[in-house]
């Protein structure tokens, strides 16, 4: 026999038979929804697999008018206008929810928020301690929200941050090594850790450190006759013959003669299946208000230490 529950909280089950009675008090969860959810993509199966091994159960879907605003927040950073939101409540298309997620995506503000979010990650500030100067955080920005609205893939968006040489103000994505406040090697791998491989690596023992920072060696910094200008490059002038540089998974790479270490790094980082590069990804999820993406709890960047591993 089955017992269908038509409200929330506690009930009392009472069941008589020729052998006796018996009781039982069932519980219904007040917010979550008795059937299975149906996954509408990947990132929906990770979830529902992870609360099936947590039993849990997601709630109901929330109200439209709850689902508006949050859309909108958390895509664009702003509510609807009133008559945004009054469109989007008298329609009666049953998709409407995935098409006001499309639109929202393809709005400038996207990018202008999503920007803002990335500026801090990648340290864009033209004042102290970063001091990029005006002109180049006006083209990193630029550089950022553009490739945002282009919808640039992540892999390719952190390789021109890692390999691109040039001008501050010409070619914004060299700005990445500039807004490190130390020029030396290893306080770039530790950025590089942090921002691309979601670790704190001045924790790591020194020959691991040093091992990885070798591959960020060979950076050169000069300046132009125009004012605050500087060319980023690599400087084959403070190359070492022979040099053995160590990947974070201990794998040790010679160097060759005129071969860029930074696309050597880059290759590894971004090669299909890094976990260190996945993982990071998954961690960007923090910028997502209510994200339950994975088992692991996502954090901003500037909180990974021990404590929180």
């Amino acid at each position: 026999m089955e017992i269908q529950a038509r409200n929330t909280g506690t009930s009392l089950l009472v069941a008589v038979a020729l052998a006796g009675a018996a009781t039982n008090r069932p519980f219904v969860p007040p917010f979550e929804i008795s059937a299975e959810p149906t996954p509408h993509g990947k990132i929906d199966e990770l979830v529902f697999d992870n609360w099936r091994r947590l039993g849990l159960r997601p709630a109901h879907p929330c109200s439209d008018e709850v689902f508006v605003r949050r859309a909108y927040l958390d895509v664009i950073g702003t509510l609807p206008t009133p008559e945004e939101a009054s469109q989007f409540l008298q329609d009666r298309d049953p998709q409407k929810r995935s098409a006001l997620i499309d639109r929202l995506l393809d709005r400038n503000e996207f990018a202008d928020y999503w920007a803002m979010k990335w500026g801090d990650l990648l340290r864009v500030k033209s004042e102290f301690p970063i001091d990029l100067w005006p002109n180049a955080v006006q083209a990193y920005d630029r550089w950022i929200r553009t490739s945002l609205r282009n919808n640039l893939p992540y892999d390719r968006f952190v390789r021109q941050l890692l390999v691109s040489n040039g001008s501050n103000f010409r070619v914004p994505e060299v700005n990445f090594y500039r807004a490190v406040q130390s020029r030396e090697p290893q306080p770039i791998a530790q950025a590089v850790a942090l921002t691309f491989m979601g670790t704190r690596a001045e924790k790591w023992p020194k020959a691991r450190l040093d091992g990885m920072a070798a591959f960020f060696s060979q950076i050169g910094y000069k300046s132009t006759t125009e004012w605050k200008e500087e060319i980023v490059y690599f400087d084959l002038s403070r190359s070492a013959p022979g040099a053995t540089a160590v990947l974070p998974d201990g794998k040790a790479v010679r160097l060759s003669p005129g071969q860029d270490p930074r696309e050597v790094f880059a290759n590894w980082l971004l090669a299909p299946g890094n976990p260190w590069f996945a993982r990071n990804i998954g961690a960007s999820a923090c910028l997502l208000p209510g994200s339950d993406v994975s088992p692991y709890r996502i954090l901003t960047p500037d909180r990974y230490r021990p404590s929180t591993a």
